[in-house]
């Protein structure tokens, strides 16, 4: 559930209603996760969901990134299929990114792992805390 913290984990039984193998939803989450592998994947994701964004923008946004990693990370997601790119006869040319159909599909997800960050973030903390093995 959008918005709410407390999003219900799945029981065992809806895991295996899904109708996937264990294999099959860890090679699945592996290479969702491997799209949005990057330190700044997501951040552009996020920030492109407010709206379309030349380079300079998005650069703005990200203290702390290369323009050359910025550029190499637009790359990637616009390899992906996540991100498009339009380039317009101006002078100086002008290029906007903005998420494609697919990219917006991952918006959802990452709203449900930022709800479940805010909801257990204590408890991984806490868990890090304890010696190891206790």
């Amino acid at each position: 559930m959008r918005g709410d913290v407390s999003v219900p984990a799945m029981s065992h039984e809806e895991v295996l209603a899904s109708g996937k193998s264990e294999t099959e939803l860890i090679a699945h989450v592996d290479e969702t996760l491997e799209v949005l592998h990057g330190k700044w994947k997501v951040h552009l994701m996020v920030f492109m969901a407010r709206g379309v964004h030349r380079h300079s923008r998005l650069f703005a946004c990200m203290p702390g990134v290369s323009k050359k990693v910025m550029t190499d990370t637009l790359r990637a997601l616009e390899r992906d299929g996540l991100v498009s790119r339009r380039i317009f006869a101006e002078v100086p040319a002008r290029v906007e990114y903005s998420l494609t159909a697919l990219g917006w599909t991952l918006t959802e997800p990452m709203i449900v792992l930022s709800d479940w960050a805010e909801a257990h973030s204590g408890e991984v903390n806490e868990a890090r805390s304890r010696p190891a093995g206790s």
